[in-house]
């Protein structure tokens, strides 16, 4: 064979040596393939094959690491924000636990250190880590054996203290139609829903009760604390003046509220009744237990009992129970918290309560529960006055029984004869007796009367009614007294001793005059009128303040006189409630609910 000279080298052209002949034909095949472009391309396909396995293996894997990865975040995050609501930290972190445990990876999370859970009062602060490592699929091939990754997360709950006062009417009238009782069903119902509310750890929720009718009694432990000038001892009720009405406090002597005069205290009292038992509808102040307030408990039993212990008696008095309402969520009133922490009757949690009202992390709730309108309350005139202050009409003698326990003549001092027919001869100026006390003191009532009159027809004006045993004495009668064996005392009370003993109807009953009960009937009265004013001047004060009112008309004339003043009273016309028979625990429902709300988003 020949070899072409068009492909040959010229050193080939000279032979026909079959060797060469192979080597040119291979050659010229492989210089023909390297021109051919389908191989080119058969090479460059190979190529991109292979780059997109690696590439396919790649976001395979890292896509299966991401979605682990999120899942972990995920859970993480879930977790924690769980947590930070629980009440306790032991709490908390089992909550933390139990997510990673029903998300199937309770092996992801890291353990739980001292410091990754913070609680406080109204805060709660929660940490926790979890990590995952996978094996790979198709990095494998580019070496990459496994893909790692972790996560951390940290929720901070801030849940705002709550003050709450049940402002609650228990007037006579709530004593109809089962209404004293659907409002512990009520009440009670609205207790267990805030106070047992995840949100509301131990001690986040403190509540006060007051309880009004004719008036307020305030505890003996505020009693005491309060700058009172105090006239008997009978009840703490106090007689409120105008400007009392105009700020959200109720000034104790030593809140910048306070005059620099003590507060006054109300005449105990009752329009009718006997003596000693004023009658029980007509007092003027309520002293019984479960009449007074409750103040500042964190304990729902307490509050359970003190709710169910409500009865209807008396009249309406809405301004005084928001007037109170008002000072026990008023910060000057720290002074009454701080001493009723010492006497051991409040928590000692809460030390701060009532807080500033600029306080960030506290909501001042009042709720206001009334059943009518406002009725007319008496009072004895304001002093001076004939029926007021020191020696009135009543005289107090106390006397003991004395036992013969010898006599003796002047004469002869070491003769003692103690046979009681010797007791005779107490008579005669010449001898002497001796008397051993015997038995408790004895006291006797005694009512003058200022114009007295012959009543049994015998010439001697009757002076003295002698109360216990039903009989008048004469002057000179009532003065023997002091001379009898045992005598004590006597002494003319002060008016405000005597009318916590005797109503004015009495005193007129036995003599006869009745200026003493027109001057009470007619003479200082705060009517209704004058009521819903105050009532509307206090709740402006709290509201202004920063105190949210909500109102309940229960059972009241749609567009009446209690309907208007209650409606004002309140936060927006949203914060009323116009409620019949069992609703009225709905409308504490919903209140619940709205204030849990709130809390939230603070």
């Amino acid at each position: 064979m020949k070899i072409p000279e068009t492909f040959a080298p010229k050193s080939w052209y000279q032979t026909d040596d079959p060797t060469n002949v192979r080597l040119y034909e291979l050659r010229q095949t492989f210089a023909l393939f390297k021109r051919d472009e389908e191989g080119a391309m058969t090479i460059l396909t190979l190529f991109i094959f292979l780059f997109m396995l690696v590439m396919a293996g790649l976001g395979i894997d890292t896509m299966r690491h991401e979605m682990n990865r999120a899942k972990l975040q995920a859970t993480l995050d879930s977790a924690v924000l769980a947590g930070a609501g629980a009440a306790t930290a032991p709490d908390a972190e089992a909550v933390v636990k139990d997510y990673f445990a029903k998300a199937g990876m309770a092996d992801k999370l890291t353990d739980i250190s001292e410091g990754d859970i913070q609680m406080t009062l109204n805060t709660s602060s929660v940490s926790a880590s979890a990590s995952f490592t996978m094996d790979t699929y198709l990095m494998k091939l580019s070496g990459v054996e496994q893909l790692s990754s972790s996560a951390e997360a940290t929720a901070e709950m801030r849940v705002p203290k709550l003050e709450i006062v049940l402002v609650l009417d228990v007037s006579g009238s709530m004593a109809n139609n089962s209404k004293i009782g659907n409002l512990k069903t009520a009440a009670n119902a609205f207790i267990d829903k805030v106070m047992a509310s995840w949100r509301s750890r131990p001690g986040s929720t403190v509540m006060s009760i007051v309880p009004f009718s004719t008036s307020v009694t305030p505890s003996d432990g505020i009693f005491k604390v309060l700058a009172v000038g105090e006239d008997h001892t009978y009840s703490n009720c106090l007689y409120l003046e105008e400007n009392d009405y105009t700020h959200p406090s109720l000034a104790t002597g030593s809140s910048s509220n306070s005059s620099g005069q003590n507060l006054k205290q109300a005449i105990y009292t009752s329009m009718y009744g006997g003596f000693d038992d004023l009658n029980s509808v007509w007092r003027s102040c309520y002293t019984d237990e479960y009449f007074q307030i409750l103040p500042y408990s964190i304990d729902k039993n307490v509050l359970h009992a003190k709710i169910n212990s409500l009865q209807a008696a008396g009249n309406t008095s809405t301004d005084q129970g928001i007037k109170y309402g008002s000072a026990l969520l008023h910060p000057d009133w720290r002074e009454v918290s701080s001493s009723l922490i010492a006497d051991g009757v409040v928590d000692a949690s809460q030390v701060n309560v009532p807080a500033d009202y600029d306080e960030p992390e506290t909501l001042k709730i009042m709720i206001v529960m009334g059943d009518g309108e406002n009725t007319t309350t008496h009072f004895f005139n304001k002093m001076p006055s004939e029926f007021r202050g020191a020696n009135s009409d009543l005289h107090l003698v106390t006397h003991q029984f004395m036992k013969f326990e010898y006599a003796y003549e002047k004469r002869n001092r070491d003769a003692k004869f103690s046979s009681l027919e010797y007791e005779a001869y107490c008579a005669d100026s010449n001898w002497v007796c001796k008397y051993e006390a015997y038995g408790p003191l004895k006291s006797a009532y005694y009512l003058e009367d200022p114009d007295p009159t012959d009543r049994d027809g015998d010439g001697i004006k009757d002076v003295f009614y002698n109360i216990e045993k039903n009989r008048w004495l004469s002057a000179n009668e009532f003065n023997d007294l002091s001379d009898d064996i045992g005598f004590v005392s006597s002494e003319q009370v002060s008016w405000e001793t005597a009318w916590g003993l005797m109503s004015p109807h009495y005193y007129g009953e036995i003599t006869e005059n009745w200026q003493p009960w027109n001057d009470y009937r007619y003479a200082e009265q705060i009517t209704g009128a004058t009521k819903n004013s105050r009532m509307d001047n206090v709740c402006t004060a709290a509201k202004t303040a920063g105190a949210i009112i909500y109102t309940i008309g229960f059972e009241i004339a749609e567009g009446g006189v209690a309907e208007t003043a209650l409606e004002s009273c309140a936060s927006s016309n949203s914060h009323y409630y116009r409620v019949e028979g069992l609703d009225i625990t709905d409308a504490f429902g919903s209140i619940a609910g709205n204030v849990q709300a709130l809390r939230l988003t603070q």
